[in-house]
């Protein structure tokens, strides 16, 4: 009787296998969709004529960062009598240490290539448009917010280690936030495949110079917001289908989860290091 009750019907089997055979697609679909980071470092409050500093690095990307305001701004023009108005300088020197020649040239304008045959002033508005998305600027009406990046080393990922930088930035300064920006790149390898799902499955985060180097792939990067948890804003290189893109931003919102945790302990180190000097004294 014993027996009896613990074989299994041919259809009960049939089943077992069937579903065993979808959970082994299924995990080898995602197999090489991993959100695996290079190291992070981070200073906070490195400059002393700014109202926030930072200095952020990603393997060995390294951009400073700098915010000066809320102020009044210079030029009449700029005011805008209901928010503030953020202004992003990007400064890319073509002479700045690079492990690739692919992502630091001049086009044929004279105008700088910083990044996947991006200018400065695309890099600028990408920024800036992510930063108004989470910065309180209703807060600070009739006043300008200035970030200026400088890029110190390049060695992929430049976009957006510029974007985390002036996140760190902000909050040194003390602008009032809704939420914060988090910048991660996607390097979407193509195949040449004419699956649909192939092409999804080669997506590698935060690359590095040599990665972004090769001729047969796309670039995608994505800026994310920590309270709504979606997109707030994209620069894209390259082709890609719709699958890849939908990968990119599920592994990008894991990936920000793992900068916002670093974001935090880095502010609290230095929370924590500005008040044993202040009791100290």
């Amino acid at each position: 009787c014993t027996c009896a009750c613990s074989r299994s019907s041919p259809q009960q089997q049939q089943e077992s296998r069937r579903r065993k055979r979808d959970t082994t697609t299924t995990s080898t679909s995602t197999a090489k969709s991993t959100t695996t980071l290079r190291p992070l470092a981070a200073q906070i409050s490195c400059l002393s004529r700014a109202d926030g500093s930072s200095k952020f690095t990603s393997g060995s990307t390294t951009v400073l960062a700098a915010t000066f305001g809320p102020a009044s701004p210079k030029i009449p023009s700029r005011e805008r009598p209901d928010c503030a108005t953020i202004s992003v300088i990007f400064k890319h020197d073509t002479t700045t240490n690079s492990n690739s020649n692919s992502n630091s040239n001049a086009n044929g304008n004279g105008r700088a290539v910083c990044a996947y045959g991006a200018t400065e002033r695309e890099i600028e508005r990408f920024i800036a448009d992510a930063l108004v998305a989470c910065v309180a600027v209703e807060q600070y009406p009739r006043t300008v917010i200035e970030v200026v990046l400088q890029v110190i080393a390049v060695d992929g990922s430049l976009i957006s280690t510029a974007l985390n930088a002036a996140t760190l930035a902000l909050l040194d300064a003390g602008v009032e936030m809704n939420s914060l920006p988090v910048g991660t790149t996607c390097l979407v390898k193509m195949n040449g495949s004419t699956n649909v799902n192939v092409d999804a499955n080669i997506i590698k985060f935060d690359p590095s110079a040599d990665d972004e180097a090769s001729q047969d792939c796309s670039v995608i990067v994505l800026a994310t917001d920590s309270a709504r948890d979606g997109v707030i804003a994209s620069m894209t290189f390259g082709p890609f289908q719709l699958d890849s893109f939908l990968s990119c931003i599920e592994g990008a919102s894991r990936a920000s989860k793992a900068v916002l945790a670093f974001m935090r302990i880095a502010v609290e180190q230095k929370v924590t290091r500005e008040a044993k000097t202040l009791w100290s004294v």
